[in-house]
């Protein structure tokens, strides 16, 4: 059980670390609005999953009240979430907005707090400072000359939303544990074809040419990984993962995604992060070492 459980953490934790450089390098800066990328992506990983639901005979009607539901989720985890990180990949190096959805861990606690009324102790609130502090110090160039119309800034402005995004959705995900309890599957599925279909409506609005550059072998390349691996088979690993552990134990793949991320990007992107990067990233995962030790006490 012991190196089962290691294996499915390392699959999901080197194939979502491979996501952001894939990303930056083959479904940004091309002739095709991100948000079409997005829409394309989901809605294959969602209606592959929808297909393996009913290939297994599993529930697939659910109530007007559960899609609601669904496409909440959808709005937030699969279409703002990934339109935001894609269009943040368009200005900045992949290992950047890895690094801010570290912040993840910190929303999600403080969104916690404030929804559900959950307890917040003072090694959290520790290591939620020491968190800002980290991500303050890799960004420290930036605060300085903060400018709306700095590409970095927009870079980094995009992954706080994603960010934001992202825990939305997680909160979402909790309140339907406690009130819907959805099948996981059957709620991935819908969830994703909802976000991908809003990520199409938003493209629609935007005007923006809808195509699949099919000629274009790397970003072909890049979309099948993002589709197999980055949101199917990862996916499935780490929901192994935390059912085999605990969703506290999960957390450990956002502490390391960063570094391996980072490493990931100095081989395919030729990085070279400066010493504000280099001094703030052991602070910001020292902080969420510290809530989720804390966290692992709580359970």
């Amino acid at each position: 059980m012991i190196k089962s459980n290691l294996l499915l953490f390392l699959s999901a934790l080197i194939f979502w670390s491979a996501t952001w450089s894939i990303i930056g390098l083959t479904q940004v800066n091309i002739d095709l609005d991100p948000t079409i990328s997005v829409f394309i992506r989901f809605i294959i990983a969602g209606l592959i999953i929808l297909i393996f639901v009913a290939s297994t005979k599993r529930k697939l009607i659910f109530s007007l009240k559960d899609h609601v539901y669904f496409f909440v989720l959808g709005v937030f985890l699969y279409s703002g979430n990934y339109i935001f990180f894609y269009n943040s990949n368009v200005y900045l190096p992949s290992n950047i907005p890895a690094t801010v959805f570290c912040l993840l861990t910190i929303f999600n606690i403080l969104g916690e707090k404030f929804i559900f009324k959950k307890k917040i102790t003072f090694l959290t609130y520790l290591g939620t400072i020491f968190g800002i502090i980290g991500i303050a110090i890799i960004f420290y160039n930036d605060l300085l000359i903060f400018n709306l119309n700095s590409g970095t800034t927009l870079g980094l402005m995009f992954a706080l939303l994603a960010t934001l995004s992202a825990s939305i959705g997680n909160l979402i995900a909790i309140y339907n544990k406690r009130n819907f309890n959805i099948p996981l599957l059957q709620n991935v599925a819908f969830a994703m074809i909802y976000g991908a279909i809003v990520a199409l409506f938003v493209a629609i609005i935007k005007g923006s040419e809808f195509y699949i550059p099919v000629t274009n072998l790397s970003y072909m390349f890049g979309l099948t990984y993002l589709i197999i691996f980055g949101s199917i088979i990862s996916f499935l690993c780490y929901i192994r993962f935390i059912e085999n552990t605990s969703a506290t134990t999960g957390g450990y793949i956002g502490v390391a995604m960063p570094i391996l991320a980072l490493i990931i990007s100095m081989i395919f992107e030729d990085v070279k992060p400066d010493i504000y990067f280099l001094s703030g990233l052991p602070i910001a995962l020292l902080g969420l070492i510290l809530i989720l030790k804390q966290e692992s006490v709580n359970k």
